[in-house]
């Protein structure tokens, strides 16, 4: 399984916690945790809708690819 250690750096960056991005995508923040630890898997949609939430949060562009591992 993979973990996000570049997800986890952002989100850090953005001051969110997992139970506000896990909110931002309609999950709690212990199911976001096990998504981002790489005990379960984000969905696509989820994964475009974290990923412009932090761009938005950081006012900058940030590689989808790299941010995912994919």
């Amino acid at each position: 399984m993979k973990e996000f250690n570049k997800l986890v750096g952002y989100r850090n960056r953005c001051g969110l916690s997992q139970k506000v991005l896990g909110r931002h995508i309609g999950i709690t923040g212990e199911s976001y945790g096990r998504k981002e630890n790489g005990k379960a898997q984000f969905t696509r949609e989820e994964m475009k809708t974290i990923h412009t939430v932090l761009e938005t949060e950081l006012n900058e562009p940030i590689s989808f690819t790299e941010l995912f591992n994919i």
